[in-house]
């Protein structure tokens, strides 16, 4: 018996600007209606315009002659909003009739003829007021009436049409500030109710809990940095002191209502985006199949007989597949580097009768076992966020050569596990949220090997469906109750036509050789369902909060060249670069290696 051959690839030097997704691959699964690139990373959140109704606690003017800064001119200046369009007025109220009111501030903000576009947020943080010191007197019916009729108003103006978001802020127990009656307590939970059954009854409207974070605040004011949070200390109120008058938060609590704002932008997405992971995964897999088992010549190396076999997948993601042309050549069409390629195998395959010179017309069918972990960090100044995914998955294929073409197919089911860390210091809390979820994928490429002088060039096209369901989860949150989330199955159908390019060796004398390859590829998306995610805050039993978000369309062309060098018989250096065309500068990458046989 012959002994058997394996390579051993070892990372000489990488220079990764960023990496190329490979042609499965349909991340991101949606965009943030408030990302500024569709990435995952909270940095790229911004806001387009943020239109601001409200009081004294979002009235620039007001907290600026206090000396804080209110959450609005904080989330501007942290750069998570380009333009801030603030009509809140100090001392305003829902009810209509006064000067100062909810209704009069829509009034100037319709007469300044923008409109609402998507990328905009519009925020409503109203009712101190209509509570008042010592509370409302006709038990909040006038505001009631006056609160919904505005957001009324604003829904028709476009606040929460196609893929836009109204966030209607609920009260932190207004009842505990050192100027306003105790009594008033129950007109708060009242209020934050009626806000919660107006985000109940609408997609897009969302009902921003200030209420729990301030709990915790007064029960453990020590954890976020307080030692005084009941009576006004204007002097420390930027330090430890949480109120700068009888009413009014100093900057610490600004700060916390930030926070706040700042998770309710990216909430929703952040579980409808974990869809991308079965995505990718599924991506991964198929060109690790590719890759591993379209092997019916091994370059330089006696053909193995027909029969089983083990295939270690997912070696290296950054060298081509192998497969025999008509003219009984070796072609290597080349897959663009991938930023999370590992030396080491995710996948185990049982290949049924790899074929060889007499052979290799039976075609193959095999099962392949996969594993794999990534880490994605979501990650700002203020907030650490990381979702950790592993993925572990069966796949079924079989390649079949038929007039000249060959036709492949792989059918994989993955199991989906999330851990998903987050860590806020100012709120002095570090939790970890699992959850699972699935996906189904099926993809079928027709590949049609030619001969054109020294070169080997094969066109082809691909029809994949994927299927994605995540697993309803209870999570943790840092300002808010728990959260139960859930989300539909989302169906998408994906569209691929390719041209890989390979030369023929180029003998340089001795031992070494110089070949060349390239591919260029295009993924467009047929069809993609939209994600509706539901939230239920354990807070506000019964409330189903919704936001739907469409899914980005895919339409993506890829480049990838190669060119490897055989200096010895067992030694052979490669280099490799992949871009996507579209966006060339951040998606551009190089990789060079070193392959050790032995």
């Amino acid at each position: 018996m012959k002994p058997a051959l394996f390579s051993l690839t070892l990372l000489l030097s990488s220079m990764i600007l960023a990496g190329c997704a490979s042609s499965g691959s349909s991340a991101p699964a949606v965009n943030n209606p408030f990302s500024k690139t569709g990435s995952s990373n909270l940095g790229e959140v911004r806001v387009n315009t943020l239109r601001v109704f409200g009081d004294s606690y979002s009235d620039p003017s007001f907290t600026s002659s206090i000396g804080t800064i209110n959450w609005a001119s904080q989330l501007q200046a942290r750069g998570l909003v380009s333009q801030t369009d603030n009509y809140a007025i100090g001392g305003a109220r829902a009810m209509t009739g006064e000067r100062r009111a909810f209704d009069q501030q829509i009034n100037t903000a319709l007469a300044s003829n923008t409109p609402i576009a998507d990328g905009d947020l519009t925020v409503v943080y109203l009712g101190h007021n209509d509570i008042g010191r010592l509370g409302s007197p006709d038990g909040l019916v006038r505001s009631t009436t006056g609160y919904k009729a505005g957001v009324e108003r604003l829904m028709q103006a476009g606040a929460t049409a196609e893929n836009r978001r109204l966030f209607v802020t609920q009260l932190h127990d207004w009842s505990r500030g050192p100027g306003v009656a105790d009594g008033t307590a129950h007109q708060v939970r009242a209020w934050n109710t009626m806000l919660a059954g107006i985000a109940n009854s609408h997609p897009n409207i969302i009902a921003v809990d200030m209420y729990t974070v301030f709990e915790r605040v007064f029960a453990t004011p020590g954890q976020y940095g307080f030692t005084n949070v009941t009576t006004a200390d204007p002097s420390r109120s930027a330090v430890d002191a949480l109120y700068h008058d009888a009413t009014h938060f100093g900057n610490r609590g600004q700060d916390i209502i930030t926070r706040v704002y700042q998770h309710y932008l990216t909430r929703g997405w952040d579980w409808a985006n974990a869809v991308s992971a079965g995505a990718e995964a599924a991506g991964r897999i198929n060109q690790d199949i590719d890759n591993g088992t379209l092997v019916l010549s091994l370059n330089g190396h006696k053909a193995l007989q027909p029969g089983y076999r083990l295939v270690a997948l997912g070696m290296d993601r950054q060298q081509p597949f192998h497969f025999q042309t008509r003219e009984n050549r070796v072609f290597q069409p080349f897959a663009p580097a991938r930023q999370n390629g590992a030396p080491f195998p995710s996948g185990l395959a049982l290949d049924m009768d790899v074929g060889s010179a007499q052979g290799s017309g039976q075609g193959r069918v095999g099962v392949a076992l996969f594993q794999n972990n990534e880490t994605e960090y979501l990650t700002t100044a203020a907030v650490r966020n990381s979702r950790q995914v592993s993925s572990d998955a069966v796949s079924l294929y079989w390649h079949k050569p038929l007039s000249g073409f060959l036709l492949s197919g792989q059918l994989s089911n993955l199991d989906l596990s999330f851990s998903n860390n987050a860590q806020d210091d100012m709120v002095n809390r570090t939790l970890v949220n699992k959850h699972r979820g699935s996906t189904w994928s099926f993809e079928n490429k027709l590949r049609y090997p030619l001969r054109s002088g020294a070169f080997n060039i094969t066109p082809w096209m691909s029809l994949t469906s994927q299927s994605h369901q995540l697993d309803p989860a209870l999570t943790q949150a840092l300002y808010t109750t728990d959260v139960h989330y859930s989300s539909n199955r989302v169906d998408e159908l994906l569209s691929g036509l390719g041209l890989d390019i390979q030369s023929d060796p180029i003998y340089l004398g001795g031992n070494r050789q110089l070949q060349l390859g390239g591919s260029i590829h295009h993924t467009a998306s047929l069809y993609r369902d939209a994600i509706q995610v539901s939230m239920q805050e354990t807070g506000a039993p019964g409330v189903v909060q919704r936001e739907v978000f469409p899914t980005s369309r895919i339409s993506r062309t890829q480049l990838g060249l190669q060119a490897s060098l055989d200096v010895a018989r067992n030694l052979r250096f490669s280099a490799s670069f992949g871009a996507r065309l579209q966006d060339m500068k951040s998606t551009s990458s190089v990789l060079l290696l070193a392959n050790f046989r032995y």
